[in-house]
C-alpha cells in the first residue's frame, strides 16, 4: 500500500493479518519475575488476545506520529465508553491489538522530558543534514531514524493482556533480544539502561514508550541495516560512551550471511 493511500484506519486494519502467536515472549520475560509489578498466571496467560500486525513500508515520522495518536485516542474513546464490566469483552470493540511496522525517512526524535531544550542552532544543524527533528510524548531522549531500521509501534489495552506498563517493555526487550538471537547475535538488557544491548557500550535496539489509560503507543527501533553515520550527530539516548551498531555490522563481526530485511 504506497503511503499517499493511507487515509484512514479502515484501510490500515483491513491489511492486519491475524498473528498465529500471543506474544510469547511476553509470557516468558513476565511469569515469575520479581520485578514486574504485575505477573500474570497459567490461566491468565491462556486467555491473551492474539496481536494482528501490518508493514507500512516507509512512511514519515509526523504521519505515523498523528495516525498513532489517533488510533490511540479511538481506541480509549471505544473502550472507555463501555461499561466497567463489558471491557474485557473483545467482540464488543471495533479495534483491536496490532502491531505497526514500519521504516522512516531520516529523522532525529526526542523524548517528552527534553521538550524545547534543544538550542535552536542545533536544531538548525541536524536540519542542515537532511534531516526532520520532531519532539514526541514518548519516554527517553534523543534518537535516530532511518532507513534500515524496523521501527515498531505496538497498539495495545494493556489490561487484556495484564500486564503492567514496566512488563510490557521488559517484553519488547525480550522479545527483540530472541530476534537477535534468530540471526545468531547475542544480546541483552542492561539494568539501569532500556533498550537492548550487544555489549555494554553498544546498543542494537531502542525503546521509548508511551501509555495512556493502559493504551500503548510508540514502541522500538531495531537497527538493522541502518547507516550508523547518522548516530554519530547525536548522543544517542543521552549516554555518553555509548553506541548504536546494526544488525548487519555485527553478523559481519561473526562472519555470518548478510542481514535480509526485506
Amino acid at each position: 500500500m504506497a503511503i499517499a493511500s493511507i487515509r484512514n484506519f479502515g484501510q490500515i486494519l483491513s491489511r492486519v493479518q491475524s498473528h498465529p502467536t500471543t506474544y510469547r515472549a511476553f509470557s516468558a520475560a513476565t511469569t515469575g519475575t520479581s520485578d514486574c509489578t504485575l505477573s500474570r498466571t497459567a490461566e491468565q496467560l491462556s486467555q491473551l488476545p492474539t496481536i494482528g500486525y501490518v508493514y507500512l513500508g516507509e512512511v514519515p515520522y509526523r504521519k505515523a506520529l498523528e495516525m498513532q495518536k489517533q488510533l490511540c485516542r479511538r481506541r480509549i474513546d471505544e473502550i472507555y465508553a463501555l461499561p466497567q464490566a463489558d471491557r474485557a469483552d473483545l467482540s464488543l470493540r471495533q479495534f483491536s491489538d496490532t502491531l505497526i511496522l514500519l521504516q522512516h525517512p531520516p529523522v532525529y526524535t526526542n523524548g517528552r522530558r527534553n521538550h524545547g531544550k534543544l538550542q535552536p542552532d542545533e536544531i538548525e544543524r541536524l536540519h542542515a543534514l537532511d534531516c526532520d527533528y520532531v519532539e514526541t510524548n514518548r519516554g527517553g531522549e534523543i534518537t535516530f531514524h532511518g532507513p534500515g531500521q524496523l521501527v515498531g509501534y505496538p497498539n495495545l489495552y494493556l489490561k487484556d493482556h495484564f500486564l503492567a506498563t514496566k512488563c510490557f517493555v521488559k517484553g519488547l526487550e525480550y522479545t527483540i533480544a530472541e530476534t537477535c538471537a534468530h540471526f545468531g547475535i547475542e544480546a541483552k538488557t542492561i539494568p539501569g539502561f532500556p533498550g537492548v544491548w550487544t555489549s555494554p557500550t553498544q546498543k542494537v535496539a531502542a525503546l521509548g514508550t508511551h501509555v495512556q489509560r493502559y493504551v500503548t503507543s510508540h514502541g522500538f527501533a531495531l537497527n538493522c541495516t541502518t547507516d550508523m553515520k547518522w548516530f554519530r550527530e547525536i548522543i544517542p539516548c543521552g549516554l555518553e560512551g555509548k553506541t548504536a551498531i546494526s544488525l548487519q555490522t555485527l553478523m559481519e563481526q561473526h562472519g555470518k550471511p548478510n542481514c535480509d530485511t526485506s
